[in-house]
């Protein structure tokens, strides 16, 4: 009587089988939330009481505990502020908090400061910079001053939240865009602007053509460029010039993501990793430093990390601003050391002889596997609480970032604590409009069943065992479905993607196990941002019985029995 005991982020899994002449017999099965963090004391003991609860439910005895080799995941939000790639040619001069641009238009002109303009007018268009020492009244006059001696200013950049003040008092509508960073901003480069009419949407200098044209950037850059230029499709003034040298790495004592690429080591500021982060498949980031997490305070070793930027998820194009909190990163770190003495621990709780078998995606493969009907080059992927795992036939790969990341990425943007937003994350919600009647989120208006709590009335509503339970009083049901898929895709669907570049070619199917498989929005997420690839997105079937949970602990189990009949440890895939 064999255990399979799978130690997760977020649920601890059992599967207890007989094994007889290599056989499987599965004989029972129970899970549990996670005790502590993944591999501490307070999670074994949690698994030793799961195990005990089914032996007695089941009135068997496990002779053997087998276990997969355990490594923590630690996923908080972090206040990282978003910056663009260091590897951008481009750089933004505006602060992503500033507000109050004036005037309309764009222009591309050379950027000239305001003490320049005393000297004699210079040909061609220029835009000029106002630094922060400068009243708005001498600005103006300067300006105006210049412009009547033959100047050809066409922009005007204000360090200060100076810019209705300043396009007031000057005699041409030209784009004045505040509160910019004019360190490092050389006389003489490129600067392109525009400030958008309000309740316009054009924005020229969104497009990544014309942005290369503007600034005389090669065709080379455009992807570059393009990726840039994403971030400004929302924004209600653009100033950007050309990168004249690549950013300051970080000093001693500061936050760093610590990246090996290409053979070569570099340090970037956290801010400065996002893009990097999701763009290298993982196995890229080594060492890492945020002290506004508590386990990372310290320079630690990582196998990988994954950053979700919540400020991308509020881009306007479906939500309303303000009705969801998008300050902030939601960081996941996967940690590179194992939790060496968890098999030892675990057989001192349980008083049975308990060893460490194989990886977690080996046994989540070797688990998934016994799925009917799955394609010879089909590439599992177990979809954990901290973790995803993918595996094909000659390599895995394993990513911080999973069903934990949804969970405190809707708990930080709605403000709930996180047991609640493991709920409403997965299931459609109501917004109760009035005692008896509830908005859903395909549109359609229902009469409830009884009369709603004063509570909930006004409020989005996610329906519990006990009956409606409150969560937001902003999101209409509509824009909640929205977000919530925009979540999903964010996190764990873009994490897979990112993922599949470590593998030569596209499989012809990924066939989605643990506990994540479940949400089948997830699963749809998942598909969408495959269909280009193109993947076939199915849901694994352990055994045939247990559906896409239970992947590693029945994956340990079918391991222990091949150990047995060959009389070896088996280890099938090497990560």
């Amino acid at each position: 009587m064999v255990a399979g005991v799978d130690i997760g982020n977020h649920t601890t899994e059992i599967v207890l089988a007989r094994i007889t002449d290599g056989t499987v017999e599965p004989i029972t099965h129970g899970q549990a939330p996670t005790r502590g963090r993944k591999g501490s004391p307070e999670s074994l003991e949690g698994a030793a009481a799961l195990l005990h609860r089914i032996e007695v439910d089941a009135g068997v005895r496990a002779d053997e505990l087998v276990l997969s080799a355990i490594r923590p995941v630690d996923t908080e939000t972090a206040p990282l502020p978003a910056a663009p790639s260091p590897r951008s040619p481009v750089r933004s001069l505006r602060r992503p908090d500033a507000s109050t641009p004036a005037g309309t238009g764009y222009a591309v002109g050379r950027h000239t400061p305001l003490t320049a303009l005393a000297g004699p007018a210079q040909p061609g268009p220029v835009i000029v910079s106002v630094d922060t020492e400068t009243d708005f009244e001498i600005a103006a006059a300067g300006l105006t001053a210049a412009i009547e001696r033959g100047w050809s200013v066409v922009g005007v950049l204000a360090a200060q939240d100076d810019a209705v003040l300043i396009r007031n008092r000057i005699p041409v509508d030209v784009p004045v865009v505040d509160e910019v960073e004019l360190d490092g901003l050389p006389p003489g480069v490129l600067v392109a602007v525009e400030v958008v009419e309000e309740g316009r949407a054009y924005r020229a200098l969104a497009d990544p053509i014309a942005l290369c044209a503007a600034l005389e950037l090669g065709h080379e850059q455009i992807h570059d460029v393009a990726e840039f230029t994403r971030e400004l499709a929302d924004s209600p003034a653009i100033a950007v010039t050309p990168r004249t040298g690549a950013p300051e790495p970080p000093a001693v004592d500061d936050d760093f993501i610590e990246f090996r690429i290409d053979a070569e080591v570099v340090r970037y500021a956290p801010a400065q990793a996002h893009g990097i982060l999701r763009s290298q498949p993982p196995g890229t980031v080594a060492r890492i430093r945020l002290r506004s997490i508590p386990t990372a305070d310290h320079e630690m070793a990582v196998d990988d990390a994954f950053f979700t930027e919540l400020s991308a998820l509020d881009n306007g194009a479906w939500l309303r601003r303000g009705v969801a909190d998008a300050r902030g990163t939601v960081v996941a770190l996967l940690a590179a050391d194992h939790v060496a003495d968890a098999a030892e621990t675990l057989g001192r709780l349980t008083g049975r002889p308990a060893r460490t078998i194989a990886t977690e995606p080996a046994a989540a493969a070797r688990g998934a596997q016994t799925t009917p009907g799955l394609p010879p080059d089909t590439v599992v992927c177990d979809i954990g609480g901290g973790t995803i795992d993918l595996i094909g036939p000659d390599r895995a790969v394993t990513a911080a970032g999973a069903g934990e990341t949804i969970t405190v990425a809707v708990a930080r943007m709605l403000n709930i604590p996180r047991a609640l937003a493991e709920r409403v994350k997965r299931t459609p919600a109501i917004r109760v409009e009035g005692p008896h009647v509830a908005h859903e989120e395909d549109g359609r208006r229902l009469f409830l069943d009884g009369p709603a709590p004063a509570d909930a009335i006004g409020r989005l509503c996610t329906r519990g065992s006990a009956g409606l339970v409150p969560f937001s009083n902003k999101l209409a049901a509509e824009e909640w479905r929205s977000l919530r898929l925009a979540i999903k895709q964010e996190t764990v669907a873009a994490n897979i993607a990112r993922c599949l570049k470590a593998f030569e070619k596209p499989p012809t199917a990924l066939v989605l196990a643990g506990g994540g498989a479940l949400d089948d929005e997830l699963l749809r997420t998942v598909g969408e941002s495959l269909r280009t690839v193109p993947v076939v997105v199915g849901r694994a079937n352990i055994d045939g019985v247990h559906g896409p949970r239970f992947a590693v602990a029945a994956g340990l189990v079918h391991l222990a029995a091949e150990s047995h009949q060959n009389g070896r440890s088996t280890l099938p895939f090497v990560v």
